[in-house]
């Protein structure tokens, strides 16, 4: 979790607690077995079928537990839940719907966290009967993780510290092989809930705390002593020397610099190529002069999920020790419309070299991934390059909130990433970029422009041809715009209200395919 505020912060913001953080559900395993008493949470399939461990725990009740589906008509749909409270042995029971029964690790990982939600409020710990899988090796370690990424809550700032005594209980997953799920939930299944939950602490901070400085600065601790970790953080002069004049220029109408950071993480070969996650980091956009409305402009403070998700991944992959070098690079600014602030109208030069006719303020995100995507090239030459901001509202209402924008010009890196996608629960949907949008961006008076005129193309495929303009011919490269999975996400199960995290469990598993090779 982030544990302090330390500078550039308002006396009032420095008066306030840090936020009471509401704990992670504590989990457990044991040996599968009939659970005959207690707090126990069962799946039950299609039409109400009991089968199974459930099928046991029914007889154990003497049928009390089918007859009180038959009254309440529970179908089995997936996510549906019943709670019985003194049904026959048990204490309480939470019946939970798996449908045509759970396909892969999201499923176990959603069923996970509906056991979770659901008895959250109970008060002793309870043994969670997980259903087989198809194709899943580890199905109760897949559970855990969804428990712990669905109890997640940011708390409130200046709340109390709470109760010990109120400390949620423990789910207990039984497995035929405890120990096996035990062993791999505290390594990858830990593992992907600390980078998950690091990316959400950092996109819910709000932006009077959360500057370009401070988020520097959290990274620095947050990855102090990981081994195989090295954190470099370029300040606002340093990104002046080295010509970033999109990320500077972005920058330059706050009173918060900008800054440039690099998480490199080496747990593959020596002199291996790494994989690179570069993350839009406006920690707060106005949309600078060209401003934006009022309404809903306190998600704004979301803008710089791309760096926060890129950040925890790299968190996840050192702490599960991934045999893979990788580096997230986050292109930190603040967007705001003061004096000093850049006008439509002006020309910036990047740092490649290549300038940029500014026409609109607000689109922003693209400017800081030109400058950190070129470094990130220069730098690392990495194998691959992936580009992740929350860039567009363009996207939104193509895809909604359930699927991130996928860009790419390889099919091989396009089917991997839907792939990767499914699995890790962060859908992707692939969008074009065609010979037509990038005409679209071609600028009189500079080399490109940061929009289209007016309906000239999609907004969401304009962002991502801005953005390939800094790729390299030999650098493998994808573009995710997540501007409508960041925030809430639809409410999915492993996804509390508020910062979703996305990238981090979505980039494990491409991390995964490279381990493979």
């Amino acid at each position: 979790m982030i544990r302090k505020v330390s500078f550039s912060v308002s006396a009032f913001a420095l008066s306030l607690a840090m936020p009471a953080f509401a704990d992670l559900r504590p989990v457990d395993f044991e040996k599968a077995s009939r659970p005959s008493k207690g707090f126990v949470v069962l799946p039950v399939g299609k039409d109400g079928a009991l089968t199974g461990l459930a099928k046991d725990a029914d007889k154990a009740s003497d049928g009390a537990l089918s007859r009180a589906l038959d009254l309440a008509k529970f179908t089995g749909e997936t996510g549906q839940t019943l709670t019985l409270y003194d049904a026959g042995p048990f204490e309480a029971v939470l019946l939970v719907g798996t449908g045509e029964g759970l396909q892969t690790a999201r499923d176990l990982r959603d069923y996970g966290a509906h056991a979770a939600s659901g008895t959250k409020a109970w008060a002793k710990p309870a043994k969670v009967v997980v259903p087989d899988a198809a194709d899943v090796a580890l199905d109760a370690t897949e559970a855990a993780i969804g428990a712990r990424l669905g109890s997640y809550s940011f708390g409130k700032w200046g709340a109390a510290e709470k109760d010990e005594a109120a400390a949620p209980q423990a789910l207990i997953f039984l497995s035929p092989k405890a120990a096996d799920a035990e062993a791999a939930f505290r390594t990858d299944g830990e593992a992907i809930r600390a980078g998950v939950t690091f990316a959400r602490d950092l996109i819910s901070t709000p932006s009077n705390i959360k500057t370009p400085e401070w988020l520097a600065l959290q990274v620095q601790e947050e990855f102090a002593g990981v081994p195989g970790v090295t954190v470099t953080v370029l300040d606002e002069k340093q990104i002046s020397d080295l010509g970033m004049g999109a990320l500077y220029g972005t920058g330059q109408g706050s009173t918060r610099p900008p800054r440039l950071v690099a998480i490199e993480y080496k747990g593959g070969k020596d002199g291996d190529a790494p994989i690179a996650f570069v993350g839009k980091g406006i920690t707060f956009d106005t949309g600078g002069i060209s401003i934006k409305p009022n309404d809903g402009m306190w998600r704004m403070r979301t803008d710089m999920s791309g760096a926060a998700g890129s950040a925890g991944a790299i968190l996840t992959l050192a702490k599960r020790e991934a045999k893979v070098n990788a580096v997230a690079v986050l292109a930190l600014a603040e967007n705001m419309p003061d004096g000093n602030a850049i006008r439509p109208g002006d020309v910036l030069t990047s740092m490649s070299g290549k300038t940029i006719e500014v026409l609109n303020t607000d689109a922003e995100g693209r400017l800081v991934l030109a400058d950190g995507l070129w470094w990130a090239q220069e730098t690392y030459q990495p194998k691959l390059a992936v580009t992740i901001a929350t860039l567009t509202g363009a996207v939104v209402g193509a895809l909604g909130r359930e699927h991130a924008g996928l860009f790419t010009h390889d099919e091989t890196l396009a089917t991997m990433f839907l792939d990767a996608g499914g699995a890790a629960g962060e859908q992707l949907w692939r969008l074009p970029v065609t010979e037509a949008t990038v005409e679209s961006i071609r600028s009189d008076i500079a080399d490109v422009k940061n929009i289209a005129e007016q309906g000239a193309a999609p907004g969401a495929s304009v962002g991502a041809a801005f953005i390939m303009e800094w790729v390299k011919p030999e650098t493998p490269f994808v573009h995710l715009d997540i501007a409508g999975t960041a925030w809430e996400n639809a409410g999915r199960p492993t996804e509390p209200k508020g910062a979703v995290g996305f990238g981090v469990r979505l980039f494990d598993e491409i991390a995964r395919k490279y381990e493979a090779d």
